[in-house]
């Protein structure tokens, strides 16, 4: 069955009965479906391909260590590479449960990211989605005006929510594929 197929049959079944608690919150508080998200054009449905998602949340992993390393020497940096981490995960859990974020790069897919993650997690992880989105606007105004200034308590915060968004998206991975330790030795989603 070629993946058109697929998806044309999975568009049979309504979303809400494909996916156990399909009905989220957004990070603004308001209910949210994830069919409203593939409505508004935020994200697209596509099978999941684990070696992508594996390799989203590996680079996080890497990003995260090095906000680590930078934040002895640049607080501006270690945000924003805290930043990065969080994005990649949170397009990895996106992934992960068969979406794919849609439209341009930029700040309309870093916000998508946000959004759709915020949808994903529902309303229990809400404070870390605000900070998230906190996060992804103040790294935007730090690339366009690189006097921002960052401080060392916004750095280490902004490196401790990475870790806790990492944490929960390995999580629900693991929940989602319990093959997950992927494939026979392969790189795996381990906790650090």
């Amino acid at each position: 069955m070629n993946r058109s197929t697929e998806s044309a049959k999975m568009h049979e079944i309504p979303l809400s009965e494909r996916l156990p608690g399909a009905r989220r919150y957004s990070s603004s508080g308001k209910m949210m479906k994830y069919d409203s998200l593939i409505e508004l054009g935020l994200v697209e449905e596509q099978a999941s391909d684990n070696a992508e998602v594996l390799g989203l949340m590996t680079r996080a992993e890497r990003d995260l260590e090095t906000c680590r390393l930078l934040q002895k020497t640049d607080e501006e940096w270690a945000f924003a590479v805290a930043y990065q981490a969080m994005s990649r995960s949170a397009r990895a859990l996106i992934m992960a449960e068969g979406f794919r974020p849609r439209g341009a790069r930029g700040r309309d897919a870093q916000k998508t990211i946000v959004t759709a993650a915020g949808v994903i997690l529902g309303e229990g992880h809400k404070s870390l989605i605000n900070k998230f989105d906190r996060m992804r606007r103040k790294h935007q105004n730090f690339l366009e005006d690189p006097g921002r200034v960052i401080s060392r308590y916004e750095s280490d915060q902004a490196i401790k929510d990475a870790e806790e968004l990492m944490e929960l998206v390995r999580g629900r991975i693991r929940d989602k594929y319990s093959q997950m330790s992927l494939l026979n030795g392969g790189a795996q989603l381990a906790s650090r």
